[in-house]
């Protein structure tokens, strides 16, 4: 088995990239030393560091929370306690009755919707042929040869010629599923499910199990990039804080993901009552059943892994998919958000705070801070190259940039010795310097995003064609064509 291509026992690859950043930290101070204290104003130094600020303080009231969270576990090692979000024991006893024990997993199966994988069905089979006898498919509408070459090779797959998307497609589908299955995994076509020699610290089956004896309605495993190319470690950074420190700090209050663990009446309960829209559907999901007093938790125990965006078009594409989904489902259901925010102080400040206020209400201050930071690092390139063209002063000042990059790179290395698993560090710790940029480079998206939503509402189109918009126009259009005697290409 060869290594996965993070790891890596010697320190100098970790040593070379620490000896970089005091170089930055260096360089960027120099150029903002001849700044005059007058040119100085906290206001806008504070604007300019918002972004540091708000994910600093946000930082670590999580890990605090999660330790509350999880302060009086004592059935599991400390080393599972770190990646759950709940008391788990606590909520099996709750869910199962007192004595149950560790049992095994009741009938359970993994669930996909697929859509013309092409040239990508053999990897497809090799990557899930592990579960295959647990996996369930409905190619959703497919104009190719999907569906035949999976049941050709022996795959259960309903081929549907209508395109319903992911979640009318998977309601669909768990209609078809035998009755005595109870929990089910929904996946996307491109994931992998990581075993314990890569990564996971549980196999599945005792995940579900886990799941089925706590009551929950579902449970959310992490979410990991695989490695390939320079934006994956930014990727593989992002997902890492949002499940080990996002989603474990939640409860048993955890948004799912595209790779999540239901409680099978749960997830068909929810889908009856969702808008099938692939914009945030699984948020959508969560919010349904979070509203109806159910419980989601964390899960890291269990890995999975799956490709992010290889192109700067194609993440764009996607984070404006992504945010444009945010403000749909939070307008569509604020007050489900609401009554969920106030069941816990905390649910209040991941729900309405946090989402609401400082990811929707105060988003003209983000841009605000970036447009600071824009001019605050041309007047640092201005300084250290002479030109002589920025007067320095009010706005145009060094400091500003200066001052939230050294901020935020403190940040990411506490972060990286606390949370990032070990046998990662080394693969993300080149980008450390750059990713407060990828922080700050999401404002665009997340405005287009925003902007969508408010340009549909005014206009009845949109400012961006995402490519989520671009799937349900194509397969929408698609089978339109072929009843007036078009037929797309076999794969």
């Amino acid at each position: 088995m060869a290594a996965e291509p993070w790891k890596s026992r010697r320190p100098w690859p970790l040593l070379v990239p620490l000896g970089v950043y005091a170089l930055l930290l260096a360089w960027i101070g120099f150029s903002a030393a001849a700044v005059q204290g007058y040119d100085f104003s906290y206001l806008l130094y504070a604007l300019a560091n918002l972004i540091v600020f708000t994910e600093a303080i946000d930082f670590g009231l999580r890990l605090y929370v999660h330790r509350r969270h999880t302060a009086v576990t004592s059935d599991l090692s400390r080393g599972a306690v770190r990646h759950l979000s709940i008391d788990l024991p606590a909520a099996q006893r709750k869910g199962s009755g007192p004595g149950t024990g560790r049992t095994a997993a009741r009938p359970w199966a993994i669930i996909a919707s697929v859509f013309n994988l092409g040239d990508e069905v053999d990897e497809f089979m090799e990557r899930l042929a592990p579960y295959r006898e647990h996996i369930w498919l409905i190619s959703d509408g497919s104009t190719d040869n999907t569906a035949k070459r999976l049941q050709l090779s022996g795959w259960r797959c309903l081929d549907e010629e209508v395109n319903r998307h992911k979640p009318g497609a998977l309601r669909h589908l768990l209609s078809k599923l035998p009755p005595q299955i109870e929990t089910v995994m929904v996946i996307d076509p491109d994931v992998k499910i990581c075993g314990r020699h890569e990564g996971s610290l549980a196999d599945l089956e005792r995940v579900i199990a886990d799941l089925q004896q706590s009551g929950a309605a579902a449970a959310c495993p992490r979410i990991a990039i695989e490695p390939d190319g320079f934006l994956a470690r930014f990727q593989m950074l992002e997902y890492t804080l949002a499940c080990v420190v996002g989603k474990r700090s939640h409860a048993d209050f955890v948004v799912t993901s595209g790779a999540s663990i239901y409680r099978r009446d749960a997830l068909e309960r929810a889908l009856e009552q969702h808008s099938l829209s692939i914009y945030a559907e699984d948020l959508e999901n969560a919010v349904i059943l979070l509203h109806d007093g159910e419980r989601i938790y964390y899960d890291g125990r269990l890995l999975v892994s799956s490709h992010g965006p290889h192109t700067l078009r194609h993440w764009y594409s996607q984070r404006v998919g992504w945010f444009y989904g945010l403000v749909r489902v939070y307008t569509q259901r604020s007050r489900e958000l609401w009554r969920i925010g106030r069941r816990t102080p905390f649910a209040m400040y991941t729900f309405v705070a946090y989402m609401g206020v400082l990811g929707l209400g105060l988003h003209v201050l983000r841009i605000a801070a970036a447009a600071l930071l824009l001019v605050s690092a041309l007047a640092i390139l201005d300084r250290l190259f002479a030109l002589d063209m920025l007067h320095t002063g009010g706005a145009i000042n060094p400091v500003y940039f200066a001052g939230t990059v050294g901020s935020y790179l403190v940040l990411a290395l506490f972060a990286l010795f606390t949370v990032v698993p070990r046998r990662e560090r080394t693969y993300v710790a080149p980008i450390l310097p750059l990713y407060f940029l990828y922080a700050l480079v999401h404002t665009a998206p997340m405005t287009v995003g925003f902007g969508n939503w408010v340009a549909l509402r005014l206009w009845g189109r949109r400012l961006y064609r995402d490519h989520y918009q671009a799937h349900e126009d194509d397969t929408v259009r698609l089978p339109r064509l072929a009843r007036n005697g078009f037929r797309a290409p076999a794969a």
